[in-house]
């Protein structure tokens, strides 16, 4: 089995078989361009279909190759938790320019998708970043690296998904700075008594939607619920040192000004 094989094959996107193979040979997808005519060993051949055979049913390339850039650096993913999309890394320059100014914000970061900033007082004496559903921890590592001069907390209710986002942090040599709490939306931050600022990529989609194969396998708690946004805000509002909340959504939430 040749290169020019296996990038012919029928039925999977032409770019996730260039990532599948690049994975499988540890080359470039430069390398594949160059030498269509390269030969696989039985070994290759052997994983190269077992991937393809995952990725028509419908498995995310980054589930089968085990990693996903996010912000220009690499994360572990797996289906612990929800593979980190090129949209949020809008919601992360949004969070960056939020603690820089404080100011009501939203901007759409894909379609009919939005991050919305909400202060509810002055951040300039915020040192605290409190990343709410944190799963690969691609946000709260991603803050960490972008403003060390700042602490980060990262929770979720599952402690599945903080196994993981702890690896990435020592992947990316964050782990002394956050902070991983396990618990259910804002319940691990309840007595926090420093101003901090929430960030989050919550579930918000209403539960029922149908949604492509290739999402469809990834942790449903992480998809589905329609409320979060706006329970965030709600209960961000009531504690006290919370000086303001950034979070993605979908564009149809209207949040009181």
């Amino acid at each position: 089995m040749k290169v020019s094989d296996v990038l012919a094959e029928k039925g999977i996107p032409r770019a996730d078989l260039e990532v599948l193979l690049a994975h499988v040979l540890q080359k470039d997808r430069g390398f594949l361009a160059a030498h269509p005519e390269f030969s696989l060993s039985a070994e290759q051949e052997k994983k190269i279909r077992e991937w393809m055979a995952r990725r028509k049913n419908h498995e995310p390339t980054a589930y089968i190759v085990g990693k996903q850039e996010f912000y220009g650096r690499t994360f572990k993913v797996d289906p612990r938790v929800l593979i980190p999309r090129p949209a949020t890394e809008g919601l992360v320059d949004l969070a960056l320019q939020f603690l820089k100014n404080g100011k009501n914000d939203t901007r759409e970061i894909d379609s009919n998708i939005i991050a919305v900033a909400k202060a509810f007082g002055d951040v300039s004496d915020v040192e605290t970043i409190v990343d709410v559903g944190t799963g690969s921890g691609c946000i709260a590592i991603t803050l960490a690296l972008e403003r060390p001069d700042l602490h980060i907390i990262a929770t979720d209710i599952s402690e599945d998904a903080l196994a993981v986002a702890r690896e990435n942090a020592a992947l990316h040599r964050a782990a002394d700075r956050i902070r991983f709490l396990q618990g259910k939306d804002l319940e691990p931050i309840a007595d926090l008594r420093e101003p901090f600022v929430i960030v989050s990529n919550p579930p918000y989609m209403p539960k029922g939607r149908s949604l492509e194969a290739e999402v469809m396998h990834e942790p449903h708690q992480a998809l589905f619920d329609a409320r979060m946004p706006q329970r965030l805000l709600e209960h961000a509002q009531k504690i006290p040192h919370c000086r303001g909340i950034i979070v993605e959504c979908e564009a149809i939430y209207i949040f009181p000004s």
